[in-house]
């Protein structure tokens, strides 16, 4: 797959909507997080203002959402890869999924062409 073919599949599997929320939530990362990733209340407000589900923004940033009890916990792939890993993916929706597994490849992309994530 090339970065044309995977920006190509961004605009088909994802509404505008969602697409802006990833945009944006990245862009001030980048300017005011010290890792320059966004962080799980960034999400959270960035979801909530845009109008789109945060499992789905999560995704997009390489990040799992699941609900333990009344607890919402995160899972950065980018962060802690090694608890990512252990995790049961039976647990997240498709489109959760469908938005993390296009954050892999887009970093899997990325290390091949040398090129940062976002």
């Amino acid at each position: 797959m090339t970065s044309e073919e995977l920006l190509d599949g961004y605009d088909v599997l994802f509404p505008a909507p969602l697409r802006l929320a990833h945009e944006a939530v990245l862009t001030l990362a980048a300017e005011t997080e010290p890792d320059g990733w966004p962080s799980p209340a960034m999400l959270v407000r960035f979801a909530r203002c845009y109008g789109v589900p945060l499992v789905e923004l999560a995704g997009l940033c390489g990040i799992l959402v699941s609900r333990i009890g009344r607890r919402t916990v995160f899972s950065d792939a980018r962060r802690s890869p090694e608890l990512v890993n252990r995790l049961n993916v039976s647990q997240w929706s498709r489109r959760a999924l469908v938005a993390y597994g296009f954050y892999n490849t887009a970093a899997a992309l990325s290390l091949g062409e040398g090129a940062r994530v976002h």
